[in-house]
């Protein structure tokens, strides 16, 4: 046991030895894991063109309110022992959303991953998950008149106690403190109805006049509220629609006859011939058929 461990000892010497007669490097870079930048999509292609409403009510980039560590919003304080100025120690504790923290209303909780002590491990460090408390509730939406079931924690409950309703917390939270792809589509709707309310309760038009005289305050044009709660993906889709729509896409081949239609119409009132409109419907099979191609590859946008 004694030769085994001057051995081991001896590995250890010549290990230092080699240590100190290594070069050191000037310049230590340490590469870490690259955050991704959630703006990045937005700054080219599609993502650059699309409207500010989109922005306006996703709240892209946006970072939510400080839940599970006590944020002051000062980086320097007053001690009150000795009236010295320090400085707060203001790093904020890491928060893990999990996928299905998007189909409840979690309000921005989630799961903490750290490590603790135990008598059992003998002060080892042992890696542990702090996860919120999830119960199933149902809510009511005066608005759209429907109930929802989902996942929620009790900082949401009291959240909607605060807020006097359900209608109104989902209104008023902003995108980043909701927190919630559910909770944003259901806000979409919200605003829908108010912009169109003629579905609204039918057959009591008194409530439906108390409903809007309510919500009056959140009612905004259609065109912002069709953004609310949409993916990236459903965004860009959306865009590339609009603008699909706006310039729509003509097969060359009809480009080229009817500017070969326009041109023999030129040629004709300088009195070479005449080219009447039947003339020109029977041509055009023909000068399509003479230009080839069927026009659903080669295309342009005019």
């Amino acid at each position: 046991m004694a030769s085994r461990m001057t051995n081991i000892s001896l590995k250890y010497n010549v290990i230092a030895e080699n240590l100190k007669r290594a070069r050191i490097p000037n310049n230590v870079v340490w590469r870490g894991k690259k955050e991704k930048d959630p703006m990045a999509i937005y700054r080219e292609g599609v993502g650059s063109r699309l409207p500010e409403a989109y922005f306006k009510w996703n709240r892209i980039g946006m970072q939510g309110p400080a839940i599970h560590w006590k944020d002051n919003g000062v980086d320097w304080e007053k001690d009150p022992l000795t009236g010295d100025r320090k400085r707060v120690n203001r790093v904020p504790i890491q928060v893990h959303h999990p996928p299905e923290s998007q189909f409840g209303l979690w309000g921005g909780e989630g799961e903490i991953i750290g490590y603790r002590k135990s008598k059992e491990t003998k002060g080892v460090r042992v890696k542990k998950v702090w996860k919120p408390f999830i119960t199933k509730r149902k809510f009511y939406s005066e608005i759209l008149d429907k109930e929802f079931e989902l996942e929620t924690t009790n900082r949401v409950l009291d959240l909607i106690d605060d807020a006097f309703g359900f209608d109104f917390y989902i209104l008023k939270t902003p995108a980043e403190e909701l927190h919630s792809l559910v909770g944003m589509i259901i806000k979409r709707h919200i605003l829908l109805r108010l912009t169109s309310p003629e579905d609204m309760y039918p057959d009591d038009l008194a409530k439906k006049e108390k409903i809007l005289k309510k919500y009056q305050k959140f009612v905004i044009p259609k065109e912002e509220a069709e953004w609310v709660g949409l993916t990236p993906a459903e965004a860009f889709a959306k865009q590339r629609e609009i603008e699909r729509l706006a310039n729509p896409i003509r097969p060359l081949k009809d480009v080229y006859t009817e500017e070969l239609v326009a041109k023999l119409r030129e040629q004709q009132g300088d009195g070479l011939y005449t080219f009447s409109k039947e003339d020109e419907e029977k041509a055009k099979p023909f000068l399509q058929r003479l230009l080839g191609g069927s026009g659903k590859d080669e295309g342009t946008r005019v």
